[in-house]
């Protein structure tokens, strides 16, 4: 980490979230333990905040927590979990096999689009907990950092009409995402069965302590926002020319959510940082992790978000720690224009010529319903397809060629 003295750092006691980080083990916590014990269907104490790095919330059914009282038993514990599906993107193998566990393993056997544009499994006991993420390990799929103090899953637009522009944005949201993960092994050695190594996990990027508060990013190709950039710690707008893309403007601080009555929560707009070429874009994207790492609220959660940070601090230096930290000077942003944020439901051409479907899905649940099959109307088309599926950040599905 940068110098501790910096005045930028606020002082006080950390919060104990701070604490729990600190003494997890880079993330292991005592989740095994808790794991092999039968007497509780969930997970104690700070294991509770840690598998949400693992991309997991514990839940309980609140339809019976009152009747389950009245029995004198714990309430029917389990949980959610968000996969990391940068830009939403999975092929028909992984989606047959993301279907086939939510009909046999959850309790509601549905599969849940969210607005962070991947899927979401509720309802999973503790004794399928391991096998769920061996499972999707199993067609390339985890749930590394979809949730906790860490960058969550990247988004990328996801309307596939400017199709070459839209794979190279995407490969980019791959790319950012890859790099800000966390590196220690404690998810392959918890869910995987990985090989316990004896070695001191380094976290060069996220810091032993990981980020002061959860970090959302984004790639976006205008004229589309739908991924939103001002609901966002980091946004790359895709600058395309000739067809081709050459970089990005770097937007930083978004963010809209609010507690009511708490005159010190706020929502905020994105500050444009200026464009980058494609080459400076994984130094940048560290740069804005690290000095928000370093200078971000470790006293107050409610003020760690990034757009309090560049509220504190000043746009100015923290833009200027940017790009000491990243090596690069941004340039004068490209102009762009967002005229949208919808998905264009039903058939869209692409520029390829391909036909790609965009489906509503309400409330992003898929689940079939009387006279209206929309699982298995999902399952059989992947049993066919030859392209891929691409959730997006308004909770839809295209099915795209």
């Amino acid at each position: 980490m940068s110098d501790t003295k910096s005045p930028y750092i606020v002082e006080g006691k950390l919060a104990d979230n701070e604490r729990l980080k600190a003494e997890s083990r880079h993330l292991r916590g005592t989740i095994e333990q808790d794991l092999k014990d039968p007497l509780t269907g969930g997970f104690t104490a700070d294991n509770f905040q840690l598998i949400r790095f693992h991309g997991m919330y514990q839940q309980d059914d609140r339809d019976i927590r009152a009747e389950r009282t009245k029995q004198k038993l714990e309430p029917l514990h389990n949980v959610m979990l968000r996969a990391r599906l940068p830009g939403g993107v999975c092929n028909p193998e992984q989606w047959l096999a993301i279907d086939k566990f939510a009909d046999e393993y959850t309790m509601y056997g549905s599969i849940r689009l969210t607005t962070r544009q991947t899927f979401q499994f509720h309802g999973v006991l503790k004794p399928n907990i391991k096998l769920m993420h061996q499972t999707l390990n199993s067609v390339g799929i985890d749930s590394i950092a979809t949730a906790g103090d860490v960058n969550r899953n990247v988004l990328c637009t996801s309307n596939p009409v400017e199709s070459e522009v839209h794979q190279q944005a995407y490969d980019w949201a791959t790319k950012i995402s890859e790099h800000l993960l966390p590196k220690t092994r404690a998810y392959a050695e918890i869910w995987l069965n990985g090989e316990k190594v004896e070695t001191t996990d380094q976290e060069p990027i996220l810091g032993d302590t990981y980020l002061p508060r959860k970090f959302k990013t984004t790639v976006v190709i205008p004229p589309q926002n739908d991924v939103d950039v001002h609901a966002n710690d980091l946004n790359f707008v895709a600058i395309a020319e000739n067809g081709k893309l050459v970089g990005f403007n770097v937007l930083v601080g978004g963010g809209l959510a609010m507690t009511h009555g708490d005159k010190t929560t706020f929502p905020r707009k994105a500050d444009d940082f200026g464009f980058i070429p494609l080459e400076h874009t994984l130094a940048v994207a560290e740069a804005v992790v690290t000095t928000q790492r370093d200078w971000g609220n470790r006293v107050n959660r409610k003020n760690a978000k990034t757009k309090y940070t560049l509220e504190r601090v000043g746009v100015d230096n923290f833009r200027a720690e940017v790009e000491k930290r990243a090596g690069v000077t941004f340039a004068e942003s490209k102009p762009y224009e967002f005229t949208s944020r919808g998905d264009r439901i039903g058939w869209v051409e692409g520029i390829d010529g391909k036909f790609h479907l965009t489906l509503f899905i309400e409330n992003g649940r898929i689940l079939d319903y009387p006279g209206k099959t929309l699982k298995t109307g999902c399952r059989e088309i992947a049993k066919i397809h030859k392209g891929d599926f691409r959730m997006t950040a308004n909770q839809n599905l295209i099915v795209a060629g």
